[in-house]
């Protein structure tokens, strides 16, 4: 398992924070200290927003697995065979997300790159010359139209790979 690594710079659709899709679930077992069951813990937002350590989550019927850090804060999620395929981070990371120095905390407008917003999860994805998605990252910046709000503040970034799912 890569190290954590806060500053460390994203790359679209392969790594974040120091950690790269595709790492099995194994090698993150030794910094976890909570598990929760989820056939016996129905998932809720609390349980990351209450988390203070490193939490894993067992989604129900063994579908996947959760790892959410609180500091800073991050969230791994892997698959039903444990391969780690999206990775979330928020406060805390300080790497650089798109080119220029953008930053969780940057404005939205200032991304140098045509994007997209997917109004059914209010996320902002890179677009290609024709508006169609650019798979690999989005950003999470108030949920509006770049133009009706350029001013939003990145809070989240996630990288990810749907191939490995």
């Amino acid at each position: 398992m890569a190290h954590l690594d806060i500053h460390a710079k994203a790359e679209i659709g392969k790594s974040l924070a120091g950690f790269t899709l595709g790492e099995k679930l194994e090698s993150f077992l030794p910094y976890v200290d909570q598990s929760v069951d989820g056939n016996k813990v129905p998932w809720t937002v609390y349980l990351a927003l209450e988390n203070t350590g490193v939490l894993l989550y067992e989604i129900q019927n063994k579908n996947g697995y959760r790892i959410y850090f609180s500091d800073p804060k991050l969230e791994f999620v892997f698959n039903k065979q444990g391969t780690l395929c999206i990775i979330i981070a928020g406060a805390g990371y300080q790497g650089e997300i798109f080119e220029g120095g953008i930053k969780i905390g940057s404005r939205i407008g200032d991304i140098d790159h045509a994007l997209v917003l997917d109004d059914t999860e209010d996320v902002h994805y890179l677009a290609d010359d024709r508006e169609r998605f650019i798979e690999g990252i989005y950003f999470v910046a108030g949920g509006l139209e770049l133009e009706e709000n350029p001013d939003a503040i990145i809070e989240e970034v996630r990288v990810y790979n749907y191939n490995l799912i």
